[in-house]
């Protein structure tokens, strides 16, 4: 079956939503709206836009405007639903906004992924190869690459093919250090 080249999803307007919207209250200087947008990248829909008058992350003397967009889903939820929805994308505002300015010795660890296709609201944190290597019980595993053309094991590092379960890294392999 050949995927359909849009995605369409149908819900009654979500009138206790906008009522919702209407009477917030949160920071000064957010605007919070409910807009039928064009949010780029092919999508288009009923959005929560969430404006907030800042400074920018890397030069605070700037002053900025930043729109955040957030697709409101095609449901039909009660009051007490959309209260905790609303509140769920104003706090990944939040979250966004404190990644941005998080900064400890001039790094910023948490910046978000900005780039198409990324979650800019989901909190990343890349360790180090090792971290990501070590096993809850401190075990590391090795890297290794199955080769191709003849189903070898090899090295991921290196490129020292495995014999059996052993294997000869080459002189500075970084993995034999570990």
């Amino acid at each position: 079956m050949t995927p359909p080249e849009t995605m369409r999803q149908e819900a009654p307007y979500p009138t206790a939503l906008a009522a919702l919207v209407a009477r917030l209250s949160h920071r000064p200087g957010w605007e919070v709206t409910l807009e039928d947008r064009d949010r780029g990248q092919g999508s288009k829909g009923l959005t929560l836009c969430v404006l907030v008058e800042t400074v920018d992350s890397y030069d605070h003397a700037n002053p900025i405007r930043v729109m955040h967009y957030h697709i409101v889903p095609a449901a039909s939820y009660d009051t007490r639903s959309w209260r905790r929805w609303l509140f769920e994308r104003l706090r990944d505002v939040d979250t966004h906004e404190a990644m941005e300015f998080f900064t400890v010795g001039g790094d910023k660890p948490y910046a978000p992924s900005h780039g198409e296709g990324n979650d800019c609201y989901l909190i990343r944190e890349v360790g180090t190869d090792l971290d990501r290597r070590t096993s809850f019980r401190g075990e590391i595993t090795q890297r290794f690459t199955l080769r191709l053309d003849d189903g070898l094991w090899e090295c991921a590092a290196c490129g020292a093919p495995m014999h059996g379960s052993e294997m000869k890294h080459k002189p500075g392999c970084t993995e034999m250090a570990v």
